[in-house]
């Protein structure tokens, strides 16, 4: 276990503006029975949902996002004094390492499901607690990010974002750092101009 301070999550937390809408619920057994699992999905119009499969028994490991531009995340331990937006200390995570936005908001984070006991005062920490996993998906609109704006995307209107989880109390129970291409992002569609056709007149000959 990290020495770290573990917190409630998001108290105090300014996150990103965001659109959001969050999931949550019971998993499906897959070949994966511990820790935690973070995938993204593109929608299409600048969107991207997230689905964070939480196995543990702490509530306490969310993740942050931000676009290739933005990176690669600072080093934890890096002097905070050197973070540029959107990289940034949260108190409320007991560290001074760099997080960026966070996903949604409320910011998703790792769920426990009905009667499983949470991690802390007398809990023991457990990795396999929720061994069908515990689902909760949030989707976001990278297009409305803020601290800083997005930059411009691609010529085909995408964005290539980086997500993870690099805060709960196991580190083997986090997520490195992974890519998503997130698409439908042009913001200048152009419009349809159809003029005004002139015919003319018919004389009679």
């Amino acid at each position: 276990m990290t020495a770290m301070t573990v917190r409630a999550v998001g108290v105090g937390v300014a996150a990103a503006t965001v659109a959001a809408g969050i999931m949550t619920g019971a998993g499906v057994a897959g070949a994966q029975t511990k820790g935690t699992a973070l995938e993204a999905s593109a929608l299409g119009h600048c969107k991207v949902q997230f689905t964070l499969t939480n196995y543990t028994n702490a509530p306490y490991y969310q993740p942050d996002w931000w676009f290739d531009q933005e990176g690669p995340a600072p080093a934890n331990g890096s002097d905070p004094a050197s973070f540029t937006p959107p990289w940034r200390t949260v108190p409320s995570t007991g560290t001074n390492w760099p997080f960026a936005r966070w996903i949604g908001d409320p910011p998703l984070h790792s769920e426990l499901g009905p009667g499983v006991p949470s991690w802390g005062s007398g809990v023991p920490y457990k990795s396999d607690a929720q061994p069908d996993g515990f689902v909760s998906t949030a989707t976001i609109d990278v297009s409305t990010a803020t601290n800083p704006a997005p930059p411009a995307p691609s010529a085909n209107g995408t964005y290539t974002v980086w997500f993870r989880i690099n805060n709960g109390p196991q580190t083997a129970d986090r997520v490195p750092a992974k890519s998503v291409v997130v698409t439908g992002c042009n913001t200048n569609t152009g419009s349809l101009h159809l003029g005004i056709v002139n015919f003319g007149s018919l004389g009679s000959s």
